[in-house]
């Protein structure tokens, strides 16, 4: 059998000592950084010259369209303009890329507003997209959607998920809807 000395004894005693409280220390500073913070909200984020902006979801449930959680109150959409002859570079997070979604883009012509049908896209298809202001199609504004798996009366599924972004440049002349 082997026999330590009463110094070898507390010299591994301290190292045992010191071993549980580096434990504890490690296991306490992981517990503080993850407890109590939610899962971030899938998220676009959009940038055009140096401007660079975030957009939550107006409103985002899961897939049954339960759990839904709004947005900040009074908040519909976060503005990105666009000016004319310039664009704007627009990702979509994991959380949305990661599921079918649809885009919406809206632009202003000398006729008025005019809406593109939407574009889907599958599950990891296309993860960022650029929209352009020309003169005569000013961008105005982009929403991108999340399905649900519901469908309403007419059989097109219901939207779980929300996210807009205006891009109309401010002092931008409306025509006189005709």
């Amino acid at each position: 059998m082997f026999r330590l000395s009463s110094g070898e004894k507390k010299f591994v005693a301290i190292i045992a000592i010191i071993g549980v409280v580096f434990v504890a220390v490690v296991a306490g500073g992981v517990f503080a950084l993850t407890s109590g913070h939610e899962e971030e909200a899938p998220y676009l984020q959009a940038t055009t010259g140096k401007t660079l902006v975030k957009v939550q979801p107006t409103i985002l449930c899961d897939i049954d369209l339960s759990n839904c959680r709004k947005g900040a109150e009074g908040t519909f959409a976060r503005e990105l303009p666009v000016p004319v002859g310039e664009q704007a570079i627009i990702s979509v997070s994991q959380g949305i890329a990661d599921a079918p979604w649809a885009l919406t883009i809206e632009y202003l012509t000398p006729k008025g507003f005019e809406q593109e049908p939407p574009v889907f896209y599958a599950p990891n298809e296309r993860f960022t997209f650029t929209v352009s202001s020309t003169k005569d199609k000013i961008v105005s504004n982009v929403e991108v959607r999340l399905p649900s798996g519901r469908t309403d009366a007419g059989g097109a599924p219901i939207t779980r998920g929300f996210w807009s972004l205006k891009t109309l440049p401010p002092n931008t002349e409306v025509p006189a809807a005709r």
